[in-house]
């Protein structure tokens, strides 16, 4: 490693003293501070990193005490400067801390007091909408309990603000579509007063980064502790559907149906299911209670209507058997659909591509004909 030469020692020595009379003047602290940095960034002065750090601190300390003084008085303050500063010089000394150890309680009694201020600099930030600057602000918050420059204040981990900073983080996380930073205070954000809020963030980001995991670990904790919640009921049904895992699925609706029974969102998820395991007289027994617990939902109806039309072809393609008592057997199944899916119609006219097909077919098979020239004009 190289070492300065006299000539750098000498211009640090003439750098250092100008930086410490602008400290004490309260003057050129930002140009001061660069040149600070200048210094640390080159490794020539590897020997006065521990000296330059120091002094790094002071200028920082003394750039937040003239910011908060003229807030203090009332004075045009640049608010954004300010905040930056104070989440600077919390760096800084945690960096000095790892450096030089010794001045440790005397660092951290002075920070504390302006630990509320970081978290209150994430708070601005999150209302003009500066989504990076107010996760970092809570990120400094949240972090202060595991840095060793605290290590002697004794500052809670899992206390109900450091949940609420965690959830506030989470939602800045949210803003950046960042799922690693969404992540890294999920833990605390789900114990949060906005544990419910929080579960249905995670899982929303995880679904859509494709992170799996995360999105089977937060649907199914976040069903566990909210499993009336129609959010977490869902997602985490279509979840197993689409991956197959039925009979996952099915406990799930067996779970959430123990805790309310008339539920008609549950009752139509389970009749859903059934139908994807092709048991389909189980399927019509749970549409129908859907049905009853809510007469407006179109799912079961057009469910059901199509089980039986389906039903309808079978028995109309089996061969062995005369087509006019083949045509009988279909009728039964083309009677069963026909208020199924008239009143699928009627809740969804508009799904004419769905509905249109299967009613000309059953007009036709049952000798429908006014129903029939109806249909056929549409």
């Amino acid at each position: 490693m190289a070492a300065p030469t006299r000539k750098q020692l000498t211009l640090l020595k003439n750098d250092v003293a100008s930086i410490r009379k602008n400290i004490k003047a309260g003057k050129e602290l930002e140009k001061s501070e660069e040149t600070v940095r200048k210094y640390l960034a080159d490794s020539v002065y590897k020997t006065e990193e521990v000296r330059l750090q120091h002094l790094l601190c002071d200028v920082l300390k003394r750039a937040y005490e003239v910011g908060n003084e003229k807030m203090y008085l009332k004075q045009k303050t640049d608010t954004v400067c300010l905040l930056n500063t104070g989440r600077r010089m919390f760096l800084a000394y945690e960096r000095l801390d790892t450096l030089d150890a010794s001045v440790r309680h005397k660092n951290s009694a002075y920070l504390l007091p302006y630990r509320t201020n970081i978290f209150m600099g994430g708070i601005y930030f999150l209302h003009r909408g500066e989504w990076l600057s107010a996760w970092q602000q809570f990120d400094l918050y949240l972090q202060c309990p595991q840095q060793p420059l605290f290590s002697g204040e004794r500052l809670a981990t899992d206390d109900g603000a450091m949940r609420r900073v965690a959830f506030l983080s989470l939602t800045a996380a949210q803003h950046l579509d960042s799922l690693s930073l969404a992540l890294k205070y999920a833990d605390l954000a789900t114990r949060s007063r906005q544990s419910e809020k929080a579960y249905e963030i995670l899982s929303d980001m995880s679904l859509i980064h494709r992170d799996t995991l995360h999105a089977y670990q937060y649907l199914t904790e976040g069903f566990n502790a909210y499993s009336t919640s129609p959010y977490f009921f869902s997602h985490l049904v279509e979840y197993l559907r689409g991956r197959d895992r039925y009979d996952e699925a099915l406990s799930i609706c067996d779970k959430a149906l123990a805790v309310d029974s008339l539920n008609a969102q549950f009752a139509t998820g389970k009749h859903i299911v059934l139908l994807d395991m092709q048991r389909y007289d189980e399927s019509i027994k749970w549409g129908d209670r859907a049905i009853a617990i809510c007469d407006s939902l179109d799912t079961p109806y057009y469910n059901i209507g199509y089980i039986y039309y389906q039903r309808a072809q079978e028995v109309l393609g089996k061969k062995g058997k005369p087509f006019r008592q083949r045509l009988r057997d279909a009728q039964k199944e083309y009677r069963r659909l026909l208020p199924y899916m008239q009143r699928y119609r009627a809740l969804r006219p508009e799904d004419r591509k769905r509905w249109k097909p299967i009613l000309y077919d059953t007009y036709l098979n049952l000798n429908m004909g006014k129903e029939f020239r109806e249909i056929s004009k549409l």
